[in-house]
Protein backbone atom coordinates (compact mmCIF):
# COMPACT_ATOMS: atom_id res chain seq x y z
CA UNK A 1 0.00 0.00 0.00
CA UNK A 2 1.71 3.10 -1.22
CA UNK A 3 1.27 6.30 0.41
CA UNK A 4 1.34 10.32 -0.49
CA UNK A 5 4.32 11.75 1.32
CA UNK A 6 2.57 14.75 2.90
CA UNK A 7 3.51 18.04 5.10
CA UNK A 8 2.51 22.31 6.44
CA UNK A 9 0.64 25.01 9.37
CA UNK A 10 -1.71 27.38 9.03
CA UNK A 11 0.69 30.22 8.51
CA UNK A 12 2.50 28.54 5.49
CA UNK A 13 -0.68 27.94 3.81
CA UNK A 14 -0.53 31.80 2.32
CA UNK A 15 2.94 30.88 1.29
CA UNK A 16 1.62 27.37 -0.52
CA UNK A 17 -0.70 29.27 -2.41
CA UNK A 18 1.21 32.60 -3.14
CA UNK A 19 4.24 31.08 -4.66
CA UNK A 20 5.59 32.52 -7.81
CA UNK A 21 7.88 29.75 -9.48
CA UNK A 22 6.22 29.18 -12.70
CA UNK A 23 5.97 25.28 -13.52
CA UNK A 24 3.76 23.24 -15.38
CA UNK A 25 0.52 22.45 -13.60
CA UNK A 26 -1.32 18.97 -14.01
CA UNK A 27 -4.74 18.53 -13.40
CA UNK A 28 -6.01 16.17 -10.67
CA UNK A 29 -5.92 12.51 -11.19
CA UNK A 30 -7.40 9.81 -9.42
CA UNK A 31 -6.12 6.36 -8.33
CA UNK A 32 -7.51 3.55 -6.82
CA UNK A 33 -5.80 1.33 -4.54
CA UNK A 34 -6.59 -0.31 -1.07
CA UNK A 35 -6.29 -3.71 0.63
CA UNK A 36 -8.37 -6.72 1.65
CA UNK A 37 -7.53 -9.03 4.04
CA UNK A 38 -8.68 -12.98 5.37
CA UNK A 39 -7.74 -14.20 8.67
CA UNK A 40 -8.75 -17.54 10.34
CA UNK A 41 -8.12 -17.45 14.10
CA UNK A 42 -8.11 -19.59 17.21
CA UNK A 43 -8.59 -18.26 20.30
CA UNK A 44 -8.03 -19.85 23.77
CA UNK A 45 -9.17 -17.20 26.05
CA UNK A 46 -10.13 -17.35 29.77
CA UNK A 47 -13.32 -15.30 29.21
CA UNK A 48 -14.48 -17.45 26.43
CA UNK A 49 -15.27 -20.05 29.37
CA UNK A 50 -18.86 -19.63 31.65
CA UNK A 51 -16.24 -18.90 34.45
CA UNK A 52 -15.42 -16.05 32.34
CA UNK A 53 -17.13 -13.16 30.95
CA UNK A 54 -21.26 -14.01 30.55
CA UNK A 55 -22.48 -15.17 27.31
CA UNK A 56 -25.66 -13.93 25.26
CA UNK A 57 -27.73 -10.76 25.32
CA UNK A 58 -26.84 -8.76 28.63
CA UNK A 59 -24.88 -11.52 29.76
CA UNK A 60 -27.93 -13.98 30.52
CA UNK A 61 -26.02 -17.21 29.93
CA UNK A 62 -23.21 -18.92 31.02
CA UNK A 63 -21.88 -21.49 28.03
CA UNK A 64 -19.02 -21.78 26.01
CA UNK A 65 -17.81 -19.21 23.41
CA UNK A 66 -16.60 -21.02 19.82
CA UNK A 67 -12.94 -21.44 19.51
CA UNK A 68 -12.90 -20.60 15.98
CA UNK A 69 -13.51 -17.74 13.99
CA UNK A 70 -12.50 -16.35 10.46
CA UNK A 71 -13.07 -12.69 9.46
CA UNK A 72 -12.46 -10.64 5.68
CA UNK A 73 -11.59 -6.94 6.37
CA UNK A 74 -11.58 -4.63 3.22
CA UNK A 75 -10.23 -1.28 2.70
CA UNK A 76 -10.81 0.86 -0.88
CA UNK A 77 -8.25 3.77 -1.02
CA UNK A 78 -8.94 6.89 -3.39
CA UNK A 79 -5.63 8.80 -3.74
CA UNK A 80 -6.37 12.37 -5.99
CA UNK A 81 -3.32 14.35 -7.31
CA UNK A 82 -2.73 17.53 -8.69
CA UNK A 83 -0.15 19.97 -9.45
CA UNK A 84 -0.53 23.91 -9.33
CA UNK A 85 1.27 26.09 -12.01
CA UNK A 86 3.36 27.10 -8.73
CA UNK A 87 4.66 23.67 -8.26
CA UNK A 88 2.55 23.14 -5.06
CA UNK A 89 1.17 19.48 -5.28
CA UNK A 90 -2.44 19.31 -4.33
CA UNK A 91 -5.19 17.22 -3.63
CA UNK A 92 -7.06 14.08 -1.02
CA UNK A 93 -6.90 10.82 0.15
CA UNK A 94 -10.30 8.57 0.82
CA UNK A 95 -10.11 5.67 2.76
CA UNK A 96 -13.45 3.34 2.87
CA UNK A 97 -13.45 0.11 4.73
CA UNK A 98 -16.45 -2.54 5.83
CA UNK A 99 -16.26 -2.07 9.57
CA UNK A 100 -19.71 -0.28 9.83
CA UNK A 101 -22.86 -1.84 11.29
CA UNK A 102 -22.89 -6.21 11.14
CA UNK A 103 -19.12 -5.52 9.41
CA UNK A 104 -20.44 -5.10 5.94
CA UNK A 105 -21.25 -1.60 5.64
CA UNK A 106 -18.60 0.59 4.67
CA UNK A 107 -17.80 4.09 5.53
CA UNK A 108 -15.43 6.27 5.54
CA UNK A 109 -11.90 5.49 7.86
CA UNK A 110 -9.87 8.60 6.83
CA UNK A 111 -10.54 11.74 4.58
CA UNK A 112 -8.78 14.86 3.67
CA UNK A 113 -7.50 17.26 1.28
CA UNK A 114 -3.97 18.22 1.30
CA UNK A 115 -1.47 20.74 0.34
CA UNK A 116 2.43 20.08 0.09
CA UNK A 117 5.57 22.07 -0.94
CA UNK A 118 8.54 20.15 -1.01
CA UNK A 119 10.40 23.54 0.83
CA UNK A 120 7.76 24.12 3.19
CA UNK A 121 6.19 21.25 4.27
CA UNK A 122 2.11 19.71 4.04
CA UNK A 123 -1.25 20.87 5.15
CA UNK A 124 -3.84 18.26 6.14
CA UNK A 125 -7.74 19.18 6.70
CA UNK A 126 -10.00 16.72 7.04
CA UNK A 127 -10.22 13.19 8.98
CA UNK A 128 -6.88 11.41 9.43
CA UNK A 129 -4.47 10.23 12.71
CA UNK A 130 -2.98 13.37 14.80
CA UNK A 131 0.43 14.12 14.68
CA UNK A 132 1.67 11.98 17.25
CA UNK A 133 0.10 9.32 15.98
CA UNK A 134 2.13 10.55 12.65
CA UNK A 135 5.43 10.90 13.73
CA UNK A 136 5.98 8.32 16.40
CA UNK A 137 8.54 5.92 15.76
CA UNK A 138 6.79 2.13 17.07
CA UNK A 139 8.58 -1.05 17.49
CA UNK A 140 8.33 -3.39 14.10
CA UNK A 141 6.17 -6.06 13.21
CA UNK A 142 5.11 -9.09 11.07
CA UNK A 143 1.79 -8.92 9.19
CA UNK A 144 -1.20 -9.95 11.53
CA UNK A 145 1.44 -9.46 14.60
CA UNK A 146 3.18 -7.06 17.11
CA UNK A 147 2.40 -4.76 20.13
CA UNK A 148 -0.95 -3.47 18.19
CA UNK A 149 -1.56 -6.06 15.62
CA UNK A 150 -4.62 -7.86 14.94
CA UNK A 151 -3.57 -10.91 16.30
CA UNK A 152 -5.88 -10.19 19.30
CA UNK A 153 -9.08 -8.94 17.04
CA UNK A 154 -10.98 -12.47 17.94
CA UNK A 155 -10.28 -11.70 22.21
CA UNK A 156 -13.18 -10.26 23.85
CA UNK A 157 -13.09 -6.40 23.73
CA UNK A 158 -15.96 -4.04 25.95
CA UNK A 159 -15.64 -1.21 28.30
CA UNK A 160 -18.40 -3.78 30.33
CA UNK A 161 -16.43 -6.95 30.11
CA UNK A 162 -12.78 -5.90 29.76
CA UNK A 163 -12.40 -2.31 30.97
CA UNK A 164 -11.74 -1.30 27.31
CA UNK A 165 -8.54 -3.69 25.06
CA UNK A 166 -7.71 -5.92 25.37
CA UNK A 167 -4.34 -4.56 24.52
CA UNK A 168 -3.47 -1.46 26.17
CA UNK A 169 -0.09 -1.16 23.56
CA UNK A 170 -1.42 0.98 21.81
CA UNK A 171 0.00 3.98 19.83
CA UNK A 172 -0.93 7.86 20.68
CA UNK A 173 -4.54 8.33 19.61
CA UNK A 174 -4.74 4.82 17.68
CA UNK A 175 -8.16 4.49 15.92
CA UNK A 176 -9.51 8.13 16.04
CA UNK A 177 -9.36 10.46 12.89
CA UNK A 178 -11.83 13.21 13.94
CA UNK A 179 -11.68 16.26 11.75
CA UNK A 180 -8.33 18.16 12.17
CA UNK A 181 -5.86 20.31 10.79
CA UNK A 182 -2.39 18.76 10.39
CA UNK A 183 0.91 20.20 9.58
CA UNK A 184 4.03 18.12 8.66
CA UNK A 185 7.36 19.64 8.40
CA UNK A 186 9.94 18.65 5.31
CA UNK A 187 12.82 16.76 6.11
CA UNK A 188 15.94 18.52 7.40
CA UNK A 189 19.28 16.61 7.80
CA UNK A 190 17.22 13.74 9.28
CA UNK A 191 14.83 15.93 11.13
CA UNK A 192 10.75 16.56 10.81
CA UNK A 193 7.89 17.33 12.84
CA UNK A 194 4.14 17.51 13.25
CA UNK A 195 1.45 19.43 15.03
CA UNK A 196 -2.28 19.08 14.85
CA UNK A 197 -5.50 20.60 16.32
CA UNK A 198 -9.14 19.17 17.08
CA UNK A 199 -11.81 20.93 18.56
CA UNK A 200 -13.34 17.58 19.55
CA UNK A 201 -13.04 13.52 19.24
CA UNK A 202 -15.97 13.92 15.97
CA UNK A 203 -15.76 13.21 12.66
CA UNK A 204 -17.72 13.62 9.39
CA UNK A 205 -20.25 15.53 8.17
CA UNK A 206 -21.91 17.12 12.00
CA UNK A 207 -20.74 20.09 13.36
CA UNK A 208 -24.47 21.56 14.64
CA UNK A 209 -27.15 18.77 15.71
CA UNK A 210 -25.09 15.66 15.35
CA UNK A 211 -25.39 12.59 13.52
CA UNK A 212 -24.70 8.74 14.45
CA UNK A 213 -21.71 8.32 11.82
CA UNK A 214 -20.01 9.29 8.58
CA UNK A 215 -21.69 5.91 6.64
CA UNK A 216 -21.88 5.81 3.11
CA UNK A 217 -24.83 3.86 3.53
CA UNK A 218 -28.24 3.99 5.50
CA UNK A 219 -30.79 2.38 6.93
CA UNK A 220 -34.46 1.63 5.28
CA UNK A 221 -37.88 0.79 6.14
CA UNK A 222 -40.78 -0.51 4.38
CA UNK A 223 -44.14 1.70 4.04
CA UNK A 224 -46.87 0.46 2.38
CA UNK A 225 -44.94 -1.79 0.56
CA UNK A 226 -42.21 0.63 -0.51
CA UNK A 227 -38.87 0.92 0.71
CA UNK A 228 -37.42 3.79 1.65
CA UNK A 229 -34.00 4.99 2.84
CA UNK A 230 -34.09 6.27 6.42
CA UNK A 231 -31.84 9.28 7.87
CA UNK A 232 -28.75 8.84 10.30
CA UNK A 233 -29.38 8.26 14.04
CA UNK A 234 -29.16 11.67 15.81
CA UNK A 235 -27.20 11.64 18.83
CA UNK A 236 -25.55 14.13 21.08
CA UNK A 237 -24.61 17.48 19.66
CA UNK A 238 -20.82 17.44 19.36
CA UNK A 239 -20.55 20.97 20.48
CA UNK A 240 -21.66 19.90 23.76
CA UNK A 241 -18.55 19.81 25.42
CA UNK A 242 -19.64 16.04 26.50
CA UNK A 243 -16.40 14.93 25.38
CA UNK A 244 -12.71 15.91 24.65
CA UNK A 245 -12.01 19.19 23.50
CA UNK A 246 -9.39 21.15 22.32
CA UNK A 247 -7.13 17.89 21.30
CA UNK A 248 -3.04 19.26 20.29
CA UNK A 249 -0.78 16.99 18.92
CA UNK A 250 2.46 17.07 18.13
CA UNK A 251 5.96 15.36 17.42
CA UNK A 252 9.25 15.23 16.10
CA UNK A 253 11.45 12.92 15.05
CA UNK A 254 15.06 11.86 13.21
CA UNK A 255 15.62 9.21 10.21
CA UNK A 256 19.16 8.75 9.04
CA UNK A 257 21.78 5.91 8.25
CA UNK A 258 25.20 5.66 8.94
CA UNK A 259 26.78 3.36 6.65
CA UNK A 260 24.98 0.01 6.32
CA UNK A 261 22.56 0.89 9.87
CA UNK A 262 19.39 2.66 9.64
CA UNK A 263 18.50 4.70 12.68
CA UNK A 264 15.20 6.17 13.27
CA UNK A 265 13.71 7.89 16.49
CA UNK A 266 10.70 10.13 18.23
CA UNK A 267 9.37 11.90 21.31
CA UNK A 268 5.41 12.57 20.69
CA UNK A 269 2.79 14.18 22.72
CA UNK A 270 -0.44 14.96 22.66
CA UNK A 271 -3.38 16.77 25.09
CA UNK A 272 -6.54 17.34 25.49
CA UNK A 273 -9.35 18.93 27.51
CA UNK A 274 -11.32 16.63 30.08
CA UNK A 275 -15.21 16.33 29.12
CA UNK A 276 -17.04 19.64 30.87
CA UNK A 277 -20.47 18.39 30.64
CA UNK A 278 -23.14 15.60 31.08
CA UNK A 279 -25.04 13.93 28.20
CA UNK A 280 -27.84 15.57 29.81
CA UNK A 281 -26.66 18.89 29.68
CA UNK A 282 -25.62 19.25 32.94
CA UNK A 283 -22.48 20.88 33.83
CA UNK A 284 -19.90 18.36 35.83
CA UNK A 285 -19.14 19.11 39.26
CA UNK A 286 -15.28 17.52 39.56
CA UNK A 287 -14.07 16.92 36.34
CA UNK A 288 -11.45 14.55 35.65
CA UNK A 289 -7.61 16.09 34.74
CA UNK A 290 -7.21 17.14 31.71
CA UNK A 291 -5.82 14.03 28.94
CA UNK A 292 -1.84 14.03 28.72
CA UNK A 293 0.09 11.09 26.73
CA UNK A 294 3.69 11.21 25.82
CA UNK A 295 5.89 8.83 23.59
CA UNK A 296 9.50 8.29 22.93
CA UNK A 297 10.93 5.64 20.35
CA UNK A 298 13.73 4.01 18.24
CA UNK A 299 14.44 1.84 15.78
CA UNK A 300 18.07 0.41 14.31
CA UNK A 301 18.04 -1.58 11.04
CA UNK A 302 20.86 -3.17 9.72
CA UNK A 303 21.96 -6.59 7.75
CA UNK A 304 17.94 -7.34 7.58
CA UNK A 305 17.26 -7.14 11.57
CA UNK A 306 15.31 -4.47 12.87
CA UNK A 307 15.18 -3.50 16.46
CA UNK A 308 12.65 -0.67 17.75
CA UNK A 309 10.89 -0.61 20.63
CA UNK A 310 8.80 2.69 22.75
CA UNK A 311 7.83 3.87 26.31
CA UNK A 312 4.51 5.70 26.46
CA UNK A 313 2.92 7.81 29.83
CA UNK A 314 0.47 9.95 30.47
CA UNK A 315 -2.80 11.28 32.31
CA UNK A 316 -5.21 8.75 30.11
CA UNK A 317 -7.37 5.65 30.72
CA UNK A 318 -8.66 2.67 29.04
CA UNK A 319 -7.59 0.78 25.51
CA UNK A 320 -6.21 3.83 23.31
CA UNK A 321 -3.25 6.49 24.35
CA UNK A 322 -4.73 9.56 25.45
CA UNK A 323 -8.43 8.43 24.21
CA UNK A 324 -10.06 8.48 27.74
CA UNK A 325 -9.27 10.93 30.86
CA UNK A 326 -8.03 9.65 34.32
CA UNK A 327 -10.95 9.85 37.00
CA UNK A 328 -9.46 12.25 39.84
CA UNK A 329 -6.83 10.21 42.35
CA UNK A 330 -5.15 7.95 39.77
CA UNK A 331 -2.04 7.67 38.95
CA UNK A 332 0.00 7.88 35.29
CA UNK A 333 -1.16 5.00 32.75
CA UNK A 334 2.28 3.86 31.35
CA UNK A 335 3.47 0.73 28.63
CA UNK A 336 6.42 -0.38 27.04
CA UNK A 337 7.00 -2.39 24.19
CA UNK A 338 9.66 -4.38 21.76
CA UNK A 339 10.16 -5.52 18.41
CA UNK A 340 12.50 -7.49 16.53
CA UNK A 341 12.01 -8.45 12.81
CA UNK A 342 13.99 -10.04 10.37
CA UNK A 343 14.03 -9.80 6.30
CA UNK A 344 15.16 -12.75 3.93
CA UNK A 345 14.47 -12.47 0.72
CA UNK A 346 11.00 -12.57 0.30
CA UNK A 347 10.23 -14.08 4.26
CA UNK A 348 9.74 -11.96 7.05
CA UNK A 349 9.83 -13.04 10.50
CA UNK A 350 9.05 -11.12 14.18
CA UNK A 351 8.39 -11.09 17.60
CA UNK A 352 7.24 -8.99 20.16
CA UNK A 353 7.14 -8.21 23.60
CA UNK A 354 5.47 -5.53 25.94
CA UNK A 355 4.26 -5.19 29.52
CA UNK A 356 1.38 -1.83 29.73
CA UNK A 357 0.01 -0.47 33.89
CA UNK A 358 -3.11 1.27 34.55
CA UNK A 359 -4.23 2.57 37.98
CA UNK A 360 -8.05 0.78 38.88
CA UNK A 361 -8.67 3.31 41.91
CA UNK A 362 -8.95 3.36 45.28
CA UNK A 363 -7.00 0.60 46.99
CA UNK A 364 -7.80 -1.94 44.29
CA UNK A 365 -4.35 -3.18 42.73
CA UNK A 366 -2.96 -1.80 38.93
CA UNK A 367 -4.32 -3.34 35.79
CA UNK A 368 -1.17 -5.09 34.92
CA UNK A 369 -0.86 -6.55 31.54
CA UNK A 370 2.09 -8.49 29.74
CA UNK A 371 1.61 -9.35 25.55
CA UNK A 372 3.86 -11.13 23.68
CA UNK A 373 4.18 -13.44 20.33
CA UNK A 374 5.61 -14.37 17.07
CA UNK A 375 5.12 -14.71 13.29
CA UNK A 376 5.76 -14.83 9.81
CA UNK A 377 4.74 -13.60 6.42
CA UNK A 378 6.08 -15.16 2.80
CA UNK A 379 5.45 -12.93 -0.14
CA UNK A 380 4.02 -14.74 -2.74
CA UNK A 381 4.12 -11.84 -5.54
CA UNK A 382 3.76 -8.46 -5.85
CA UNK A 383 1.66 -6.99 -3.29
CA UNK A 384 0.01 -10.94 -2.34
CA UNK A 385 1.09 -12.30 1.15
CA UNK A 386 0.41 -15.22 3.52
CA UNK A 387 1.22 -15.15 6.86
CA UNK A 388 0.85 -17.13 9.99
CA UNK A 389 1.39 -15.59 14.39
CA UNK A 390 0.90 -16.71 17.28
CA UNK A 391 -0.03 -14.51 20.25
CA UNK A 392 0.04 -14.66 23.99
CA UNK A 393 -1.93 -12.48 26.60
CA UNK A 394 -2.09 -12.16 30.65
CA UNK A 395 -4.66 -9.28 31.83
CA UNK A 396 -4.44 -9.08 35.71
CA UNK A 397 -6.51 -7.03 37.87
CA UNK A 398 -9.28 -6.52 34.95
CA UNK A 399 -12.27 -4.21 36.21
CA UNK A 400 -15.23 -5.85 35.27
CA UNK A 401 -18.32 -3.34 35.53
CA UNK A 402 -21.28 -5.99 34.94
CA UNK A 403 -22.26 -8.71 36.91
CA UNK A 404 -20.38 -12.12 36.37
CA UNK A 405 -21.45 -15.48 37.46
CA UNK A 406 -24.14 -14.22 39.95
CA UNK A 407 -21.55 -11.90 41.64
CA UNK A 408 -20.90 -7.98 41.54
CA UNK A 409 -17.56 -7.98 39.13
CA UNK A 410 -14.53 -6.38 40.79
CA UNK A 411 -10.90 -7.34 39.74
CA UNK A 412 -10.34 -10.64 37.64
CA UNK A 413 -7.10 -11.99 35.92
CA UNK A 414 -6.88 -12.93 31.90
CA UNK A 415 -4.94 -15.22 29.76
CA UNK A 416 -5.63 -15.45 26.37
CA UNK A 417 -3.71 -17.37 23.76
CA UNK A 418 -4.35 -16.56 19.83
CA UNK A 419 -3.23 -18.32 16.37
CA UNK A 420 -4.01 -16.97 13.35
CA UNK A 421 -3.48 -17.39 9.46
CA UNK A 422 -4.04 -15.55 6.56
CA UNK A 423 -3.69 -13.71 3.70
CA UNK A 424 -3.62 -10.00 2.55
CA UNK A 425 -3.63 -8.36 -0.85
CA UNK A 426 -2.84 -4.83 -1.47
CA UNK A 427 -2.93 -2.87 -4.72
Amino acid sequence: MRKILLGTTAVVGAALIGATTAQAQTAPTVRLGGYMIFEAQWNDDDFDYARGVPTGVNGAGQQRRSRWDMKNEVELQIFVNGKAANGMAYGAVMEIQNDGTGGTIFDIDEAYIFMSSPTLGTLRFGEEDSAANLIQVRPPSVTGSGVDGDWDDGLLSSTAFTGGGPSLLTGINDGNDSTKVIYLSPQWFGFDFGVSYSPNRNEGDRIISGRAVDSLSTGSTTINGVTVATPLTATVPQRDRTGLENEISGGIRYRGSFQNVGVAASFAAQRADSPANNTNGTGIANRAPNVTAYSVGASVTAFGFTLGGEYTWGQYSGASVAAAPLAQGRDDSSHWALGLTYTMGAWVFGGFFGQGEQDNGGNLADRQQTAWGFGAAYTLAPGLEVFANYGNLQDDNVNFTLTRNGQTGTLTDRSAQTFMVGTRLAF
